[in-house]
């Protein structure tokens, strides 16, 4: 009995001093004062989880990397003392974080009128390309900014030149501008899937003022495919296809090397 008592003192003091494995930025943390004056941030600009980009890059549809991506995308201000937000599955974005320097290091605090509420995240310099907030990676991606949009597709998936099957060109470019297919001169990729209608990868192609014309597209190995749209389900209440599908192959382009 004297042993059994023992064995079970034992073990409860193992769990007891057993290191807690959950994420320990949200522990209790001194507040930093943000009165000081505003210091600059070695490692600003746009940043991608690289989570998100890995399942990019392996499928090349962005319907299927918003699938679990979580905390996908932020940028990093110029300066501490500068408001920035992380962007959660390019769906929504989280609440308004604040970059604060402390004795050695950076760190993303949320925000709450004029004060510091709570530790969200520390930012460490992996690579000149790589930083980790809390446990995930983010690699730098340099974009093409506008008002509306970051261009991270443009960017990433569809910039560059392609060829027609009777040998035009037709160039994508990287700030949403296209040349050579048709009338169209702007392009607007689909990011965000979370909604109904959106069962297969889609992009805008714009012709004249802001009408847009949507299209299925796939990426095979060098070729992109444009499809046209079939509605398989339209809701009469909500006046729109809210199940669709990919219809007939409207353009099939071959990227040209570079």
């Amino acid at each position: 009995m004297t042993r059994f008592l023992l064995s079970i003192i034992i073990l409860i003091t193992l769990v007891a001093c057993r290191p807690d494995s959950k994420n320990t930025q949200h522990t209790a943390t001194a507040t930093p004062d943000i009165t000081t004056p505003p210091l600059p941030i070695p490692f600003a600009g746009d940043w991608i989880s690289e989570d998100y980009l890995i399942q990019l890059h392996k499928h090349k549809s962005p319907r299927k990397a918003q699938d679990g991506s979580e905390e996908c995308f932020i940028t990093i201000p110029t300066h501490t003392r500068q408001t920035t937000t992380m962007i959660y599955n390019f769906h929504e974005s989280g609440p308004e974080l604040e970059t604060v320097k402390t004795t050695d290091q950076f760190q993303l605090w949320e925000k709450h009128q004029d004060s510091l509420t709570q530790l969200v995240y520390t930012i460490r310099e992996i690579a000149p390309d790589t930083i980790q907030l809390g446990h995930k990676r983010y690699v730098r991606i340099r974009l093409a900014r506008d008002t509306h949009s970051s261009r991270i597709l443009e960017e990433i998936l569809f910039k560059g030149t392609y060829k027609t099957p009777d040998g035009k060109h037709v160039e994508f470019k990287n700030n949403g501008q296209v040349t050579g297919l048709s009338t169209f001169h702007h392009y607007v990729p689909l990011i965000d899937y979370f909604d109904a209608g959106l069962q297969v990868d889609q992009v805008a192609l714009i012709a004249t003022g802001d009408q847009r014309e949507y299209f299925g597209f796939k990426f095979k190995k060098n070729v992109l495919e444009l499809y046209a749209l079939k509605c398989k389900t339209y809701d009469e209440s909500e006046k729109r296809c809210i199940d669709v599908d990919y219809g007939p192959l409207q353009y099939k382009l071959t990227r040209v090397a570079e």
